[in-house]
């Protein structure tokens, strides 16, 4: 069997930089062949150095690698865009570094990652050309990537019933990834979560059929639309939708907690761009 050639070309974004000492760079790269790659960028950070400006977050370019017992190593790159856009504001920039994150984390070493590279791209592009409003970027990325990295949610129809139609108001069961109408939501559940919330300890944590926490984010018919959009669309048009008035605060709600319960964590950068919308 031929071995891989030690030196090979790959196109990517940068997702993570961090500075080594005076002069290096350690990069997470990630391509659609290669997946997730570790790079180490020998004196980039030379003003004299070509490869400076792919070396930044964010920079989509084109690399040369060699391969190395732990990790690869950057012979040369050509920057292809560096989405400067993003830097114009302080909550773009915040935001774009928590969704790098999560492209960073939901991706693996060696794994073909081409949808995973074309969303976190789109995303990058609408928040530097300042295209559409942060928090529907934000939203759509959650889902989109919860979706990629295994955790699509079924929303068709509700899980109880099998109705499209969840009323006034439904609920994204998070655990289970999965709709429950409004007429359902009363049947099966409202009753023993109010019973649990006037008699249990308030961390005790009802389970359902499934042995699954019970945890509900509320949806509203035009909530439920928008998401049904970033699932089902052509990724291309990931974007074009939009989320008004009261049902905003119900969209970032349900896509954030929808993520983050399954990856099971929360991010320092998410911390950050939540306290920014708060000034």
């Amino acid at each position: 069997m031929n071995k891989p050639s030690p030196v090979f070309n790959t196109r990517g974004v940068v997702l993570r930089a961090t500075d080594v000492g005076e002069r290096d760079r350690m990069l997470t790269v990630l391509s659609a062949e290669y997946g997730k790659l570790s790079v180490f960028a020998r004196g980039v950070r030379k003003i004299t150095s070509g490869s400076l400006p792919a070396s930044q977050l964010f920079a989509y370019a084109d690399f040369t690698l060699r391969r190395g017992a732990q990790y690869c190593f950057l012979n040369e790159s050509t920057i292809r865009e560096t989405f400067l856009g993003i830097s114009s504001t302080i909550e773009g920039a915040a935001l774009a570094s928590y969704l790098c994150e999560i492209a960073d984390e939901l991706s693996v070493e060696g794994d073909p990652s081409g949808e995973m590279l074309q969303l976190i791209l789109n995303t990058l592009w609408t928040i530097a050309a300042g295209a559409r409003p942060l928090y529907l970027v934000k939203g759509a990325f959650e889902m989109r990537a919860a979706a990629i990295a295994g955790f699509q949610p079924d929303l068709i129809s509700c899980a109880g019933c099998g109705c499209e139609d969840i009323g006034e108001i439904g609920m994204l069961d998070v655990m289970n990834g999965r709709l429950i109408c409004g007429d359902c939501y009363d049947k099966l559940y409202r009753e023993r979560l109010e019973w649990a919330s006037a008699y249990l300890p308030k961390d005790a944590q009802l389970t359902d059929e499934y042995g699954q926490a019970i945890l509900f984010r509320r949806l509203t018919p035009s909530v439920l639309q928008a998401i049904r959009y970033i699932l089902y669309t052509d990724p291309k048009r990931q974007f074009s939708f939009t989320v008004d008035g009261e049902d905003i605060p119900l969209f970032r709600d349900a896509c954030e907690t929808y993520l983050l319960h399954h990856i099971g964590h929360g991010y320092r950068t998410l911390a950050f761009y939540k306290s920014l919308e708060h000034l």
